[in-house]
């Protein structure tokens, strides 16, 4: 990492300002990154939200039979006797 002080650097101030436009360009590299990945972010989360929509509307509607033939395990479990604590 490259610090920069008061001191004018050896090359100068074409050398300075040559460091400036590098690290400019870094934080631009760097922000852009962090929108793609924001993005990317965003869209998995509404993906993964509409999967959970229809998830809860596929399994709320279906009988525990459908279900049981779908491939899923259901377990009904009474929480008012079930000695397990939840």
């Amino acid at each position: 990492m490259t610090t920069i002080t008061e001191d004018t650097p050896e090359g100068g101030p074409e050398e300075l300002q040559w460091k400036i436009d590098r690290l400019t360009e870094q934080v631009e590299r760097h922000a852009a990154e962090l929108e793609r990945e924001r993005r990317s972010h965003r869209e998995t989360e509404k993906s993964y939200f509409a999967l959970q929509d229809r998830f809860e509307t596929l399994t709320n509607r279906l009988t525990v039979g459908t279900l049981r033939k779908a491939g899923y395990i259901v377990r009904i479990e009474d929480f008012d006797t079930c000695d397990e604590e939840f």
